[in-house]
């Protein structure tokens, strides 16, 4: 198998190919043309490609790779998208002291020929305008906080008060029509809209809590509810050398938007749900923290999530946790 390893940027992104011939190097425009130029180029230094499969690695870097990671995939390239501190840790591993583009990119490939990451599968074009939007509405909300936060801070100057009150205006403005944009493309799927109606069947998992994971885990069917955990971040962290002991709380190695909605439903199920109320007394007659509480709730309505959306079945209360 050879390996290609990508670093991307807004503008270009650089190539690094270790193939049976050697190691190469090339840079490209990220655009359609780009992509195409890539394939030519691939095509030039893969003699063998119709034996030899490619495997290609990218790290995680918003929107800016996913066209190109789209392009490899149709053209029957197996690609890995992964977390930029995976690449870190392996670099460090490896002493690297420099850090250039052409580097990362080679960096990149050998931790794909060592690693061999999980194969990347494109979402639904659906899929991704609905987290583009979640996370827009996400970020509006942020932003009305921190107006709202400087408004009740008190004000000498009634020019930056009435400032404050158009742009509150304005994102409250916003923040429906995002919302009401997000309910459409829902109801227009009926796939979707089952999902959404299964989660919304949990006790406490409210209308935003639903599409902040239906946007950010699409395919949640597939994780182990130990894997969906740490892919929250919300997975427990030990740290222990000798004779120190540190329990650590939990990783934070994870989505952080996912995270933060599931503790704020956290804080309702607590009392609320059903199924969780003998679990949060146990925690607390055994004298675990409030927060520690509040993370293995989130952690519980999460595997919550992840049942209704597999079985295809709404939360019954009475069912065995």
């Amino acid at each position: 198998m050879d390996f290609l390893g990508l670093d991307i940027a807004k503008a270009r992104f650089e190539a690094c190919l270790i193939a049976a011939g050697g190691q190469h190097h090339a840079s490209f425009p990220n655009t359609e043309s780009g992509f195409e130029q890539l394939a030519a180029w691939l095509a030039r230094h893969r003699p063998a490609a119709a034996i030899e499969l490619l495997h290609a690695c990218m790290e995680a870097t918003g929107n800016w790779g996913l066209d190109l990671a789209a392009f490899l995939y149709a053209a029957g390239v197996q690609v890995s998208i992964i977390n930029p501190r995976q690449i870190k840790a392996f670099g460090d591993s490896e002493l690297s002291r420099n850090k250039t583009d052409k580097l990362d990119a080679a960096l990149i490939a050998r931790f794909c020929r060592s690693h061999t990451p999980p194969a990347w599968t494109p979402p639904a074009a659906e899929m991704r305008e609905l987290r583009e939007m979640v996370r827009r509405c996400a970020a509006l909300k942020a932003n009305r906080t921190q107006e709202i936060n400087r408004q009740k801070a008190g004000l000498v100057s009634g020019v930056v008060a009435a400032s404050i009150e158009r742009l509150l205006t304005c994102l409250n403005e916003e923040i429906r029509s995002i919302t009401a944009a997000i309910r459409a493309l829902i109801a227009r799927d009926a796939a979707l809209q089952t999902d959404f109606d299964l989660l919304r069947s949990i006790p406490c998992i409210g209308e935003v809590a639903a599409t902040v994971i239906l946007a950010e885990v699409p395919n949640i069917a597939e994780f182990t509810p130990k894997a969906l955990a740490a892919f929250a971040g919300l997975s427990p962290q030990e740290h222990s050398s000798g004779s120190r002991r540190h329990a650590g709380g939990i990783s934070r190695i994870g989505n952080p938007l996912l995270r933060s909605v599931l503790y704020l439903c956290a804080l309702s199920a607590r009392r609320h749900n059903p199924r969780l109320t003998d679990f949060v007394q146990r925690l607390t007659a055994a004298g675990k923290p409030h927060k520690v509480v509040l993370v293995a709730v989130a952690r519980k309505l999460l595997v919550l999530a992840h049942a209704v959306i597999r079985t295809q079945k709404p939360f019954e209360a009475d069912a065995t946790a």
